[in-house]
């Protein structure tokens, strides 16, 4: 393992820890309700929204899979804590934890917090699993996604977003015919080591639903899973996915942001 990259004023927006899985017995909305009655002291708040279709890492390629059956799917529920900082959802083949950042001061709280809640969670899930009598799930893939705000505040005044990315920087060694862009939306993937999945980098122009504030959004995304031993090894994966998130943020962004604005510490 690498030194661990820190920063004491990240740019980072949300963070989610997930499983896809495939259980041998379906999922029923009940048991979605039934598990939600377990959880409801730390997530009083409960809503619907669509199912999250499954994206598998596959050779060369992350693969939308879709699969048929004589049940309509089932909706991906939220589970939302009171100050709504924490999220669980869980639809029919996936489980995930959130942390999203609802006010400015919110301080994100580290990975290890993070990935300590989700795994007391997800193992709470699969208790849940057992005392139904549900089968408990085989394991296909797992996911780690830090969303990262870019606003002016915290980057944007300081290096344009045409400097902000060391490998996609624009070129001004001439007279350029088109103008500064007005929007941009790019994407690399990386190979993670040892076949056990890849890391993408998405970076593009957006605005922030919340403040109306035009952003540089920048997603770290690790998809995949270990090629033996999944369930062994799970906690091993994350840690590696989060060391190749957080060095491959720090390889890929300005190194005056680093120091200046987001405060590096190592």
């Amino acid at each position: 393992m690498r030194t661990p990259v820190k920063f004491d004023s990240p740019p980072v927006f949300e963070v989610a820890c997930g499983v896809l899985f495939a259980s041998p017995g379906p999922i029923e909305t009940v048991h979605i309700g039934a598990f939600w009655d377990r959880v409801k002291t730390q997530f009083p708040s409960a809503s619907d929204a669509p199912p999250l279709a499954p994206l598998v890492e596959q050779d060369g390629n992350a693969i939308p899979e879709y699969a048929w059956s004589d049940l309509p799917p089932l909706r991906r529920t939220w589970m939302i804590s009171e100050n709504g900082c924490n999220l669980i959802q869980v639809q029919q083949d996936r489980f995930l934890f959130n942390w999203k950042r609802t006010l400015d001061q919110n301080v994100y709280p580290s990975y290890e917090k993070v990935i300590g809640d989700f795994e007391t969670y997800f193992e709470s899930f699969m208790k849940f699993l057992d005392d139904v009598n549900v089968s408990r799930p085989v394991l296909r893939q797992f996911d780690l996604t830090y969303v990262n705000f870019i606003s002016g505040s915290n980057g944007l005044n300081h290096v344009d977003a045409n400097n902000m990315f060391v490998d996609h920087v624009r070129s001004t060694s001439a007279d350029r015919f088109l103008p500064e862009p007005e929007r941009f939306s790019w994407s690399t993937s990386y190979s993670l080591p040892d076949g056990a999945g890849r890391l993408h980098v998405v970076a593009q122009s957006a605005v922030n639903d919340s403040t109306h504030e035009k952003i540089v959004r920048l997603d770290m995304i690790a998809r995949g899973i270990p090629v033996t031993s999944p369930e062994g090894s799970m906690r091993n994966w994350f840690d590696t996915a989060h060391e190749w998130i957080t060095h491959g943020f720090a390889d890929a962004t300005s190194s005056v942001l680093q120091t200046e604005i987001w405060k590096r510490t190592s």
